[in-house]
Parts: structure tokens; C-alpha cells; sequence
């Protein structure tokens, strides 16, 4: 019996697998490239076709975060805004400050403030770095709270992605224990009495409030010991939650699939569709009994086999489609933190007096709306119960919201009672920020201003 072997691919077959061969190195270029030392830290070359797309995304450290491909609608500007991704580049900004100005600053009450000034003066680039690390942290809540805000109008919180979105609540959370931690240690006017007044808002915790006050600054007021904690929770514990929560986070998005509508099926992404509806390498075959066919022994229905349609495959390489789009708005986004860093300094107040209260005295601005609740509601109402109730109705929103649907027509309910909350922060949040002066009494911003960022 001949013994059958695996035909030999094609020409056309073969050039869509890997390019034409070369006769040899042409340049020096092509000769580091092809050497022992180049191959042995890259470990495929870079071929211009599928497969080599393919293998780039396998084999580099990087490029191995993403999927090798994605649907083409995920490549949209409007799909995701990119917020999620300008978070981890914002984030990856205040890392890189952060250490510069870190050989810089002692966490000391007595060398805080000089640490400071010195800043601005005798260190290269000192100011700059401060004000980007500073507009950095302040883009960063931003751009989280409206990463929140898209993917729940969107629906990308539902099956099977609930628990990514608990793990966004987390990194939301620890967001702004970054911003807050980081708010004292320029160990100002400004920095010491927002802190104060963001402190005080535990004392209202039921039972434990005044112990957690206690554990968070170390004393009966904010000293030493403060500083000292707020700089570990800052540089170190706070750092690595993030960077634990967000690989998790980011491995969870490519595990669970992107939020899109493909194929008519689901809807959601392929995740969500039939195991067998892309994978099988044959044709479906599908079944009519609209028409009868003969046999030898007799007349009998006939069974007509038509081949299905396969779904179209819409995705398309991250290597190099996503990864551009990745590194503009990568470069976009430092290019608009510079640029605020260059055009608003750093405020830097006086040294840090607990004997003078200034006038008014906000928490910081992501804080200011819990600052104006309490001015109209009573204190364990407007600071502890509502807004603890509505981050826990939010974390497990996806457990509580048993509608399948996500498309906003048919989530009017939860769409309805979302944008009334968020009305309200936002509301008094302007309100607290803007229109709030000494003694905590309604003034116009446009005759005097007191806000502070």
C-alpha cells in the first residue's frame, strides 16, 4: 500500500508564511541582526506576515500583555476613548516622577517644606517634574472615574466580566488613596488642612471611627508619625496594590474578551458564542427535509446538505494595528501632561501651621463633595452611610443587576438611577470647589476664586 505523505504547501501558501529567502547579509544592519548575540535575545525575526505577527506577540514581554489579535471595532477611538490604557500611561508618568523627586525629599516635618523649595530652585527640572507629577495625579482620578462611567453605560460589566469590574472598583480605590496619600507631603498650608479635613470625615465610621482616625495619622493631630505613614502608604504599599491589581485587571480584559458585538452572536465578544462556531475546520452541515430523493428500494424524504456560512473573521493583528494606536495616544497623553506641567505650577503654601487655619479650608477636590454633603445632611448620613453605600452598590453592581441586557434602551432602571448619582457628585463637587468660600458660605467664582487643586 502507498504510503499517503502531507502534500507540500503551495508557493502562494508558502509566501504568506514567511518572506522570500535572501542570499545573505547585505549590511551591517542585516549581519547584527542574523548574528548569535542579536537572535539569542530576540528570538524570531521580524517577519512582515501573519505568522511572524503572530510569533512577535508569543515571544516579547510586552507585546505578550495583548491578545495577538483583537476585533477590528476595538481599534475605534469611540469604542473605549482608550481611557482604560492613558490610566496605566498616567500611571506609569507618576512612577517615573515620582522616583526622580524621591532623591530629592526627606519625609520629615522639619525638611519637608525646604525640600520643596529647594525644587524650584537647585534642582534640575525639579519644578517641572512636581507639577507633571502633580497634574498626573489629578488626570489619573479623572480619567479612572470616566473609565467607570463608560464601561457601565456600555454594559461591559456583565457577564462574564463581573469581576473585572469589582477589580476596577479596587484599582479606583486605591487611585485615590495615591492621590490623597500623596496630597501632605509637600507638608504645606494647602496639603496639611486638606489632609485635615479628609481625616476627620473617619470620625464619623460608626464604632471604630476614632481608632481608624488614630491608625491612619498616628496621634491627636497630624505630625511626624503622619507624614511618615503617608509617604510608606505612597511610595511603597499603595505601588505595589496598584501594579497587583492592574496586571490581574489587565489579564482579566484579555481572558474574558472586549465588549463587542461580532458575527450576530451574543453580545458580547466570541466569548460568549458556541464553542463549536469558529473552531471547527469543516463546514456546519445543516439539515432540510423540504425535498425528497430516490432510492433503489423506495421514495424517501430527502435530506439536502448545505454548508453553512462561517462567521467572518473580523479581528485583526495587535502587532502592528493596536500597538500604534497604543503609542499615540501614549504620546499624546505625556505631550498634554507636559504642557499642563509647563502652563500651572504646583501651588506651594506656607509652611504647615496647625495654629492657622485658613480660610476656607476644602478637602482635596476628589474629597470636596463629601466636604458640601456634609453642610446639608448629617455628618454619619452625608459622609459615612451614603457614599459607603453607594461604592458597595456599585462593586457588586454586576451581582445585583440580574438584567442580561446592555444595551442602554433596556436598562432604563439602572441607566436612570446611575446618572442621578452621578448628577449629584458632580454637582456638588462644582458647588464645593468653586462656590465655597470662608465660612463655608455661597460665593460667586467669577468674583473670587477659591479654588484650590
Amino acid at each position: 500500500m502507498t504510503e499517503l505523505l502531507p502534500s507540500e504547501p503551495d508557493a502562494e501558501e508558502r509566501d504568506a508564511l514567511q518572506p522570500a529567502a535572501t542570499p545573505g547579509p547585505r549590511s551591517r544592519r542585516d549581519r547584527i541582526r542574523q548574528g548569535e548575540a542579536w537572535r539569542s535575545v530576540f528570538r524570531h525575526p521580524n517577519l512582515d506576515t501573519p505568522r511572524g505577527r503572530a510569533l512577535q506577540s508569543f515571544s516579547n514581554v510586552f507585546l505578550h500583555v495583548y491578545p495577538v489579535k483583537v476585533p477590528a471595532r476595538v481599534l475605534r477611538m469611540r469604542y473605549s476613548f482608550r481611557l482604560g490604557f492613558i490610566a496605566t500611561v498616567l500611571f506609569s508618568i507618576l512612577v517615573s516622577t515620582g522616583v526622580y523627586l524621591m532623591f530629592f525629599y526627606t519625609p520629615s516635618v522639619t525638611s519637608a517644606y525646604g525640600d520643596m523649595q529647594k525644587l524650584r530652585t537647585g534642582v534640575g527640572f525639579g519644578q517641572l517634574m512636581r507639577n507633571v507629577h502633580r497634574w498626573s495625579a489629578h488626570l489619573m482620578v479623572l480619567v479612572v472615574v470616566l473609565h467607570l462611567i463608560r464601561v457601565f453605560y456600555a454594559g461591559a460589566y456583565k457577564r462574564p466580566r463581573q469581576f473585572n469590574w469589582v477589580l476596577g472598583m479596587g484599582l479606583f480605590a486605591i487611585t485615590l488613596g495615591f492621590s490623597f496619600t500623596g496630597y501632605l507631603l509637600p507638608w504645606d498650608q494647602l496639603s496639611y488642612w486638606a489632609v485635615t479635613v479628609g481625616t476627620n470625615l473617619v470620625n464619623y465610621v460608626p464604632f471604630i471611627g476614632t481608632l481608624l482616625r488614630d491608625l491612619l495619622i498616628g496621634g491627636e493631630q497630624i505630625g511626624q508619625i503622619t507624614l511618615l505613614r503617608f509617604y510608606a502608604l505612597h511610595v511603597a504599599v499603595l505601588p505595589v496594590a496598584l501594579c497587583v491589581l492592574l496586571m490581574v485587571h489587565i489579564w482579566r480584559v484579555r481572558k474574558d474578551g472586549f465588549a463587542v458585538h461580532r458575527g450576530g452572536v451574543g453580545a458580547f465578544a466570541a466569548t460568549d458564542a458556541p464553542a463549536d462556531a469558529t473552531s471547527s475546520p469543516e463546514p456546519v452541515m445543516a439539515l432540510t427535509k423540504d425535498h425528497t430523493r430516490s432510492r433503489l428500494l423506495g421514495v424517501v424524504d430527502r435530506e439536502v446538505e448545505t454548508a453553512e456560512e462561517r462567521p467572518v473573521d473580523d479581528t485583526v493583528f495587535t502587532w502592528p494595528h493596536m500597538l500604534v494606536r497604543h503609542v499615540v495616544v501614549a504620546l499624546g497623553t505625556a505631550a498634554v501632561v507636559i504642557a499642563l506641567g509647563v502652563a500651572f505650577a504646583a501651588p506651594l503654601r506656607g509652611v504647615a501651621n496647625p495654629d492657622s487655619t485658613p480660610e476656607p479650608a476644602k478637602a482635596p477636590w476628589y474629597f470636596v463633595g463629601l466636604q458640601e454633603m456634609l453642610s446639608h445632611f448629617d455628618p454619619l448620613v452625608a459622609g459615612i452611610l451614603l457614599p459607603a453605600g453607594v461604592l458597595l452598590v456599585l462593586t457588586f453592581l454586576p451581582y445585583i443587576d440580574r438584567n442580561p441586557a446592555t444595551e442602554a434602551r433596556n436598562r432604563k432602571v439602572a441607566i436612570v438611577a446611575f446618572s442621578i448619582i452621578l448628577i449629584i457628585a458632580v454637582v456638588a463637587t462644582v458647588v464645593g470647589l468653586a462656590f465655597r468660600g470662608p465660612g463655608w458660605k455661597f460665593i460667586t467664582p467669577w468674583n473670587h476664586s477659591y479654588i484650590e487643586m
